[in-house]
């Protein structure tokens, strides 16, 4: 039985992840810029993990194998980014939807 949460993102696009070992899983969501305003996207952030670099962005979606893929390349369309802190979201202790940090991935 598929997840209500992947009937929830599968239309705003499939992801691609691509873990340490070269093996690819695909996903469904979105990446949207991280912060409320253009401006906090550039620089260095305050984050409970310490002081993260800009530009960051956010995977909302359906995507259980990134809870267990931090560092881990995800693709959408022509960009890329790095894992850097994947969750899953839950409601009276039943998974909605996974969501992570990233950033883009240099080469």
């Amino acid at each position: 039985m598929a997840q209500r949460s992947e009937s929830w993102f599968r239309r705003t696009g499939r992801v691609t992840l691509t873990r340490d070992d070269g093996s690819q899983a695909e996903g469904f969501g979105l990446v949207i810029p991280w912060g409320e305003e253009q401006a906090n996207l550039w620089g260095e952030r305050s984050h409970p993990m310490g002081r993260l670099p800009g530009p960051l962005y956010q995977f909302v979606g359906s995507f259980p194998l990134l809870l267990e893929a931090r560092g881990a390349k995800l693709t959408q369309g022509d960009a890329a980014y790095r894992v850097l802190r994947p969750e899953a979201v839950a409601l009276g202790g039943k998974r909605l939807f996974e969501r992570a940090l990233l950033e883009r991935w240099e080469d």
